[in-house]
């Protein structure tokens, strides 16, 4: 999959889609009083679905947005409708792997320090249990380093540019370990970008 091709197929998609919604919300008052059919059942119905609209909207951009920036020594990711950041110290992450494909993919990164981030959770029984794959390589490094602490942190948002910012870390984060997946889709995006025929 030309992964470049995919991310400028995602941004129009993304635009066609906010330009129709802005459009059907604008447009179904006007319809309204056009008509010269208010009453408060058709008022009330409206809201309903501009209040529908609106959240539509909201939704797919917390999905879709998704930035992020490197910095010397630590990378800064901004994800989501709040925007909610997350800084990671090069140095200090220990493990990457993916899950999922396509837009659907995951990063799952984890790392040694916090650095001030609230969201980068500590590694509990919970998310071992859900990724049994990192749960096996994460064993394997904490027999390495027994008393080192680990936190953890996954990235859902922003569609296929996902693939952009793992190869950023794999770039940036060179003392960390690549899961056999992460390295395929990296391999993948890299394939593309180098030879886009």
């Amino acid at each position: 999959m030309n992964i470049n091709k995919a991310i400028r197929k995602q941004k129009k998609t993304y635009k066609r889609f906010m330009l129709s919604m802005c459009f059907i919300f604008v447009l179904l008052p006007i319809i309204l009083i056009v008509s010269k059919a208010i009453s408060i059942f058709f008022v009330i119905y409206l809201v309903c679905i501009e209040l529908l609209i609106a959240f539509v909207v909201l939704l797919r951009f917390n999905e879709e947005y998704i930035d992020f920036k490197w910095e010397g020594y630590k990378i800064s990711i901004w994800c989501g409708i709040a925007k909610t950041k997350f800084i990671i110290i090069c140095e200090k992450v220990a493990l990457i792997h993916t899950g999922g494909y396509g837009r659907n993919l995951e990063l799952i990164i984890i790392t040694k320090s916090r650095f001030r981030n609230k969201r980068i959770h500590p590694i509990d029984i919970n998310f071992l249990k859900k990724y049994p794959y990192v749960a096996q390589m994460y064993n394997k490094i904490k027999i390495q380093n027994p008393e080192e602490a680990y936190f953890y942190f996954v990235i859902k948002n922003g569609g296929f540019r996902k693939y952009v910012l793992l190869d950023d870390i794999y770039k940036s984060c060179v003392q960390a370990v690549f899961s056999d997946d992460a390295i395929e889709k990296i391999k993948e995006y890299r394939e593309y970008s180098i030879n886009p025929h």
